[in-house]
């Protein structure tokens, strides 16, 4: 009674906890659903929905879904449609409803697309090209990561774009193309430089994603360095301990030191910090064989391929197959060994039609960006001509003011110097006629009263005269002065 009593107490108090959970989680979306800026509305409420239900309990699935359709719709929540169909995804991704999955996205995407909702697209493309790799199906995922590229070169956000180079890169590396691999990542690696770039989240990545192709090709060089690299990140994502001791063990393989190799892996299953997967399995069954310990390689690959759901990678299974062909053939079991190696043949088949796919999608993905570098050039070459042509307009406007004030200016001094003329020609007659007339006139008056015998009966028979020629001369002095002056 005090067992089922107690667990009847843990269950209460769950149920309550997980009640105020959803309180809380609900003040927050409301709080999102009520922000004024759509672009920054969507890109908060899109990593909330993913956080949310991807954690909830699947039992509650369909309550708490109803509630948040309902206060997507209390908020006028534009493209809700899309948000209903992309938390529908997540349920029967988490169910492992892969068909259902992709169709909920791919109505969300149709929603998104009538109205030309980029980020939506982007985001939407994005977790398509998730699913379609959990699924196995490269050729999909890499197309849909493609046109989710687009829409984040449409939306000019640099570190959307390095996300889904990162993306295309792990794809490419897990279907064997380590040189397209390392192509997408040195894309990431421009793209980190450009100003306002979130730089080491992407750069943690990009020097694991790098070592790990630098060790499947076998470039121990590369894959120290980049193994240093990761070394003298000091606040890195939290899978930087596990980058760095994977990277550590790797080179111990390159190294042929297998018996360090081995002991080391084995040591990192005891570090709980250390996230060990069946990556790290496969590569200690490589280190016991090498080792020669066919046996507990053996062990490990039975277990490895037991697990048939997690394990969906045809390149792993036709190496595990192969190893174990080997193990046999050193038994002296030729009929396993020749049965495991036909069932590896058939992995490699499998494979091989994989690759084909990727590496015709990789073609098309390059004349797609060529064609997008080309249209983006032609637009700043449109954008260079037209202020070109806009700087040859205001040139010639310039020359043309220039030339007509130049000649505005010469054509004003012109006609200065020629009224200059003028003026000059009429002052010179007006002293050379009516100042020297009346002046001749007045001295011809008093050379007369001077030599007269009676001066001033003389004087006085010519003074009308004299006063007539002084204020004559007085008006002609005047008149020359107004026009000195004008």
């Amino acid at each position: 009674m005090k067992r089922v009593l107690l667990f009847f107490i843990f269950l209460c108090c769950s149920i309550n906890l997980y009640a105020i959970n959803f309180a809380q989680e609900k003040d927050t979306l409301v709080n999102i659903l009520r922000q004024d800026d759509q672009q920054t509305k969507e890109r908060r409420l899109t990593r909330f929905l993913i956080n949310y239900f991807e954690n909830i309990p699947v039992n509650s699935f369909n309550k708490d879904k109803a509630s948040t359709d309902a206060l997507l719709l209390k908020y006028n929540t534009e493209n809700s449609n899309a948000f209903n169909y992309f938390i529908e995804s997540i349920y029967y991704t988490r169910t492992r409803q892969i068909n259902d999955a992709e169709n909920n996205l791919l109505s969300a995407i149709q929603v998104a697309d009538k109205k030309s909702d980029q980020y939506l697209l982007y985001t939407f493309f994005l977790h398509l090209g998730f699913l379609q790799t959990y699924d196995g199906n490269t050729t999909g995922a890499v197309a849909s990561f493609v046109l989710a590229k687009k829409e984040a070169i449409t939306l000019k956000d640099n570190y959307l774009e390095a996300l889904i180079d990162v993306n295309i890169s792990d794809v490419f590396y897990r279907s064997g193309y380590c040189s397209e691999s390392l192509f997408y990542l040195d894309q990431v690696e421009k793209i980190i430089k450009s100003p306002g770039v979130e730089r080491q989240h992407l750069y943690d990545i990009v020097c694991y994603n790098k070592a790990e192709n630098y060790f499947r090709l076998g470039d121990i060089d590369s894959l120290k360095r980049y193994n240093q690299a990761l070394k003298s990140i000091k606040n890195g994502t939290y899978k930087l301990h596990t980058y760095i001791n994977r990277t550590d063990y790797y080179i111990y393989l390159l190294q042929r030191d297998y018996n360090k190799a081995s002991v080391f892996i084995t040591a990192l299953k005891k570090d709980s910090l250390y996230k060990f997967n069946d990556l790290d399995k496969k590569n200690l069954a490589d280190a016991y064989f090498s080792e020669g310990k066919p046996d507990s390689a053996k062990l490990i690959i039975d277990q490895l391929l037991a697990d048939q759901e997690d394990l969906d990678h045809p390149e792993i299974k036709f190496h595990l197959y192969e190893v174990l062909s080997d193990v046999a053939a050193l038994k002296h079991d030729y009929k396993t060994a020749v049965d495991d190696l036909k069932l590896a043949l058939q992995q490699s088949s499998y494979n091989k039609n994989r690759f084909i796919k990727p590496g015709n999608v990789s073609a098309r993905m390059k004349i797609d960006e060529m064609e997008t570098s080309y249209i983006q050039k032609d637009e700043l070459y449109q954008k260079q001509r037209m202020w070109l042509l806009f700087i040859a307009i205001l040139a010639i406007c310039v020359i043309v003011v220039g030339t007509a004030l130049y000649w505005s200016v010469k054509q004003k001094r012109r006609y200065e110097r020629l009224l200059f003329a003028e003026k000059k020609k009429e002052l010179a007659f007006l002293n050379s006629h009516d100042v020297r007339k009346h002046l001749t006139n007045i001295l011809g008056i008093v050379d007369v009263i001077k030599h007269s015998e009676n001066k001033e009966q003389e004087y006085l028979h010519l003074e009308d005269k004299l006063l007539y020629s002084a204020e004559q001369l007085d008006e002609s002095i005047k008149n020359i002065s107004n026009k000195l002056n004008e």
